[in-house]
């Protein structure tokens, strides 16, 4: 029977001998969900043949129930999938993802969740696009945009009429500027409701260039405090496919930016004599201790290296727990488990993709305490 777990509870599950399978699979081109499947699995198999004969038998149905699914990929429309498996252990678990994966697939007690762990957060936006005459809002999470109500209009009359010695037409460019300010504060009344419901990670202002400092004068200093995007755009021809393509660039440069800021303050803090470390031992030992309020992992970096089945502990190297005595469970990504140790202890996990002075280390986190570097 097939079941389905939210969030981390998919950490928690666990195969005695050794046999829970973990399949990741990007959506291929179409028709090619069977041969992905099947070369995902053959490593599984291969290393199987070593295993108990309990793991075996477990392995080749787990295979032929994975691999059965290729039809039923074919026709869903996520862009990526998890899959973990575990016969003899009453396990099978179908996730569709909402972000792509590498193609990857393990076998042992525990699963594979860095493919998980190391999903980009979702960026969220808050948007205001305006006119003299007519302003427009919407939230946008990760290219799904929403308007926020209908449009906000006012009626500025004749800004170009004039009257006797101009007076007149002064009179009235400054009520139609009244106007159009109340509708602006009025926009950013709706996005500073959002903003406080669920943050924005950034805001972004659509007008004519000369009148984005305006419109961003009349909103409130929770909004102007973010960072600021601009764009060129008339709310009375703006669609939804033109935002969401400003959108995405817009999007990746916030990303960008803060994984620099990110793995910056990880090194600064740790070159400084802070709370923080450096290197993959130095980040095990602060798994260990249950340390970590947040790991930085540069890109793909992964080195082999062993966890205890038993009790969590990671090592490097050895098949004997030096904490409990149990078995030492060899991974080829022991990065994966300190990831996951962090999460268990109630830390946060960023595996960035910019160039940065992490990249030398290759790991690296912000602690809540000092931590003694593990021999």
């Amino acid at each position: 029977m097939e079941i389905r777990l939210e969030g981390d509870r998919i950490a928690e599950l666990r195969s005695a001998n050794g046999s829970l399978i973990s399949v990741y699979a990007a959506r291929p081109s179409p028709g090619g969900f069977a041969a992905l499947l099947s070369g995902l699995l053959k490593p599984v198999r291969e290393r199987a043949e070593s295993l108990d004969r309990s793991v075996q038998k477990s392995v080749r149905a787990d295979s032929l129930r994975i691999h059965d699914l290729a039809e039923q990929l074919e026709f869903d429309s996520a862009p990526g999938y998890a899959i973990f498996a575990s016969d003899v252990d009453g396990i099978f678990v179908l996730e569709p993802l909402s972000h792509g994966v590498p193609n990857v697939s393990t076998i042992g007690p525990r699963p594979y969740m860095r493919p998980l762990r190391a999903a980009p957060r979702a960026v969220r936006s808050g948007i205001i696009v305006a006119d003299m005459t007519t302003a427009r809002t919407f939230v946008a999470v990760e290219g799904v945009v929403t308007e926020i109500s209908d449009p906000i209009g006012v009626d500025v009359g004749n800004r170009s009429w004039g009257g006797f010695s101009g007076y007149d037409e002064y009179t009235v460019r400054g009520h139609a500027d009244e106007l159009s300010a109340k509708a602006w504060r009025e926009a950013g009344e709706r996005l500073l409701e959002r903003h406080v419901e669920t943050p924005f990670d950034y805001l972004v202002v659509g007008s004519k260039e000369e009148a984005v400092e305006e419109i961003s004068r009349q909103l409130h200093p929770y909004l102007t405090r973010l960072q600021r995007e601009e764009f060129v755009a008339s709310p009375s021809t703006l669609t939804i496919p033109a935002l969401r393509a400003e959108l995405v660039e817009m999007d990746k440069g916030v990303r960008s930016s803060r994984q620099r800021a990110l793995a910056g303050h990880v090194c600064d803090t740790a070159w400084s004599g802070g709370n923080a470390v450096l290197g993959l031992q130095e980040a095990i030992g602060a798994a260990n201790s249950q340390a970590i309020d947040t790991l930085v992992v540069a890109g793909p970096f992964t080195r082999p290296g062993a966890i205890c089945d038993t009790c969590g502990h990671i090592a490097r190297t050895g098949t004997t727990c030096p904490v409990c005595g149990g078995r030492l469970f060899q991974t080829e990504d022991v990065v994966s488990a300190v990831m996951d140790a962090a999460v268990a202890a109630g830390g946060n996990v960023s595996q960035i993709s910019v160039a940065s002075p992490l990249d030398r280390e290759g790991v690296g986190a912000l602690t809540r305490f000092p931590v003694a570097v593990e021999a």
